[in-house]
């Protein structure tokens, strides 16, 4: 199954993951290729673009990387037999984390 967490670095796993569980990091930190663009990043962080914009940038990224959508596609793959947690350092603010929408762009792979 395919779940979702984030990460804080300051007071641990925002979730408790089983240890038996698959984790993936989707942050840019840890140059994942499930994670937005620096510049798609500073756009959100400085306010000058919306979420709907946020999440059109985000999907047309994930869609024109042969990476991503290879990763994807495992992802789904994996999650049919075990549990698999997209890790992001992200809070739940809202579903306004680009976790929430990786997760919905490999549950309609």
């Amino acid at each position: 199954m395919l779940k979702e967490t984030y990460y804080n670095q300051f007071k641990g796993w925002g979730t408790e993951i089983p240890k038996e569980a698959h984790k993936v990091s989707v942050m840019r930190c840890s140059g994942s290729f499930l994670a937005p663009s620096w510049d798609l990043l500073r756009d959100s962080q400085a306010g000058r673009i919306n979420w709907e914009e946020y999440e059109e940038r985000f999907r047309n990224e994930m869609s024109s990387s042969f990476e991503a959508r290879t990763l994807m596609k495992d992802i789904k793959k994996l999650s049919k037999d075990a549990d698999v947690y997209l890790v992001c350092s992200c809070h739940n603010n809202e579903n306004h984390c680009h976790r929430f929408i990786l997760i919905d762009m490999i549950n309609k792979l």
